[in-house]
This record gives structure tokens, sequence and C-alpha cells, in this order.
């Protein structure tokens, strides 16, 4: 007789073990809240100066992006953006002294050997033109070991007075 209570046992503990679909899983009485994620409102995502190739003209010029604010510009987002937009050309800020930013490249190869002679003076220019946005700095001094088509050396805006 108590082998016939067996199946009712049974099959009672499986009905009992549904689960309601419209209760969640865990139920708790807290909420829970999703993590604050601080944006960065000043962040640049583009460069404050860029080089274009004139249809007409087929020369270089920079042109101001009207893009960017330049309010609230700092050098490591500028460094940031340059090294997203050139990823074979690291950019390393090394500091500022007086008027004057300095910058290192580990590995300056492609710059030096694969971009011809145009494209690494498009890069500084656009590299010297977006640094010296930041309040306080007139000069970019660029430390690598030199190639055929480029060699360390301190710009200013007026050393790519050529480029407009």
């Amino acid at each position: 007789m108590k082998l016939l209570y067996i199946p009712f046992i049974a099959f009672y503990l499986l009905s009992a073990c549904q689960r309601d679909n419209k209760k969640p899983i865990l139920s708790t009485n807290k909420t829970i809240k999703s993590p604050k994620i601080k944006m960065e409102v000043n962040k640049i995502t583009e460069l404050p100066w860029e080089v274009k190739l004139n249809d007409t003209t087929e020369l270089l010029e920079l042109k101001k992006n009207l893009k960017v604010n330049p309010g609230n510009i700092k050098s490591d987002a500028i460094i940031e953006v340059l090294n997203l937009k050139y990823p074979q050309i690291k950019l390393e800020w090394i500091g500022q002294k007086g008027n004057r930013a300095f910058v290192k490249i580990l590995n300056a190869t492609y710059l030096t050997q694969q971009m011809g002679s145009t494209g690494p003076q498009a890069y500084f220019a656009e590299s010297t033109y977006s640094l010296t946005e930041v309040p306080g700095i007139n000069a970019v001094s660029f430390d690598f070991i030199e190639g055929d088509h480029a060699s360390p050396q301190t710009y200013t805006r007026e050393s790519f007075r050529d480029f407009n």
C-alpha cells in the first residue's frame, strides 16, 4: 500500500517545482541599480586641425575642424586621437617645458620609411597645429630615430606656412 503513495508524492514534488514565468528568477526586495558611467564631457574624438588635399590645386591644406571646441582641449586627448588616427605611429607625451611640448615616437619606421615624403609632413602639420591649440604650447619637439623621409626636430605653426 505504501508503494501506491510514491507516484503521488513524486507528482506533487514535481508540480511544486514549476517556475512562474512572470516572476523574476532572483526575487529580492533590493532594487538593482546599474553602475553610473562617468562621461567625459570635454573628450575630443577628432583633431582640431586636419590636413586635406585640395582637389583643385592638388596641394595639402590645413583646415580647422569646426566640430572640435577649442576651449577645453588637453594635450593627452590630442595624443590619444592622433594615435587612433595613425595607429602605426604611436606618439607618446613626454612633457612640456615653457611653451614647448615634447613628444616621442618609439617606432618611427612607418613615418620615416613608408609614408613617402608628403605623409610625414602632413602628420607633423596636423600634430603641431593640433597640439599648439592647447593653451601655453607654441612649439612641438618630435623625438624619434631619423629615417629617409623624416628627421626629429621642433615645429611651430610657422613651419607649415607653405600648406595654405
